[in-house]
């Protein structure tokens, strides 16, 4: 934990410009996702921010000067999450944002958890501590700082919710009076302090039936109940197996022509998802095939039970956990759409981008702790064929029995 009210944890941070260490001013600024010291340079004297060591600030810290021209990240591996911060200040937003003070607390000492992100997977892993501070810190009281979508995903009715309405993709551009908004609410409270939120959790200390609101799938039932297989459909990334659709996909993102060739990898992704469907069928005809997702582009195969829609909202949150906690499998590409589907379902394939390698199971959150882990859980590369993908379903549908008894013994 970090304190910062009514004293802050002063630190010292590296000056951009010169590399001599900077020493705090005793002031801070949130900015959305981030929460930012003010430091000035002993030596150069330049006023500068830096990152508190706050979610995947963490990991990559970050320095700049107010008027961006001199800034210190790690090029190689943090110029995802700096890029977008330095960029908000020199392009700050103008729009005023409602913000919502929901389940008020009557004050007393405040452990403050930011899960704000434009990224929904790391908004749900940065919820987890939520759920694992409540049981570390009973006495305090905790407030969450998060995207109004997710609000649903704290079922908690002790935590105080500071809910931000603005979408997840605009949340990287910062956030239009939130600095104030945040100052205010700590005067209610005698002490305030910040969780570093950890965003790589060991999933076996979390009850996702809680956080989720609906039980996982029974393994128990696997064997007694229908069939059921579900895909995560996304438009902006694809199932293709195909390197020369795959090398264009890739040049429509860098010269932005995306538009132009949207409809062909939508068919393409279908044509897949048609065979992949038909060959499980030879092994399994009454299976039921469902398909969430955003975006009603793309044609499904015949019988799939199309769960698509264009618009996120909590009533389709819940009712997909519904779909996702009776499927046998969930298959999809590699994303932050893979995180509540691999919670609630009895086993996942998931399609692995190449260039996603290093990012192996970050958007999982299955959680068994024997060979089921290994069993229920695939990774297939993102070449694969619909021969292959139903082969691994075939194999683990009709090997479940087999596998899960041996280890009951």
């Amino acid at each position: 934990m970090i304190e910062i009210y009514p004293e802050i944890n002063k630190s010292e941070n590296q000056c951009p410009r010169c590399g001599t260490l900077g020493r705090s001013n005793g002031k801070l600024y949130f900015q959305g996702t981030h929460c930012l010291s003010n430091q000035v340079c002993s030596d150069c004297s330049l006023e500068f921010y830096s990152t508190l060591p706050i979610g995947h600030a963490s990991l990559f810290p970050v320095a700049f000067s107010l008027d961006g021209q001199y800034h210190q990240f790690n090029r190689e591996e943090g110029s995802w999450m700096a890029e977008p911060l330095i960029n908000s200040f020199q392009n700050p937003p103008i729009k005023e944002v409602p913000i919502q003070l929901l389940q008020p607390s009557s004050g007393g000492d405040l452990l403050l958890i930011n899960c704000l992100d434009s990224c929904f997977g790391h908004v749900f892993t940065k919820i987890w501590n939520v759920y694992l501070l409540k049981k570390q810190f009973p006495t305090k009281t905790l407030a969450v700082l998060l995207p109004e979508r997710c609000r649903w995903l704290i079922s908690d009715k002790e935590v105080e919710i500071w809910s931000v309405a603005l979408p997840l993709e605009e949340l990287g551009k910062g956030v239009h009076g939130l600095d104030l908004w945040v100052k205010q609410q700590f005067k209610r409270f005698h002490s305030v302090a910040l969780s570093v939120v950890p965003v790589h959790i060991d999933q076996e200390q979390l009850d996702f039936s809680q956080i989720l609101q609906v039980s996982p799938f029974e393994l128990e039932e696997f064997d007694r109940l229908p069939l059921q297989l579900t895909f995560i459909w996304r438009s902006d990334r694809f199932w293709l197996n195909s390197r020369g659709l795959d090398l264009l996909h890739k040049a429509s993102i860098k010269y932005n022509f995306q538009n132009w060739v949207e409809d062909i990898l939508q068919h393409r992704q279908g044509s897949l998802l048609r065979r992949l469907v038909k060959r499980v069928r030879k092994s399994f005809p009454n299976v039921a095939f469902y398909v969430t997702g955003i975006g009603r582009d793309g044609k499904l195969p015949h019988g799939c039970h199309d769960e698509r829609v264009e618009k996120m909202q909590e009533s389709v949150e819940r009712r997909w956990n519904e779909i996702y906690r009776g499927s046998h499998l969930v298959i999809g590409v590699h994303g932050s759409h893979m995180m509540i589907p691999t919670a609630l379902a009895a086993g996942f394939i998931e399609i692995l981008p190449r260039h996603k390698i290093d990012h192996l199971t970050e958007d999982i959150a299955q959680s068994y702790n024997s060979r089921l882990s290994h069993f229920l859980g695939r990774f297939v590369d993102e070449f694969s064929s619909p021969d292959l993908v139903a082969e691994h379903v075939v194999s683990m549908v009709k090997g479940f029995g087999k596998v899960y008894q041996n280890l009951q013994i």
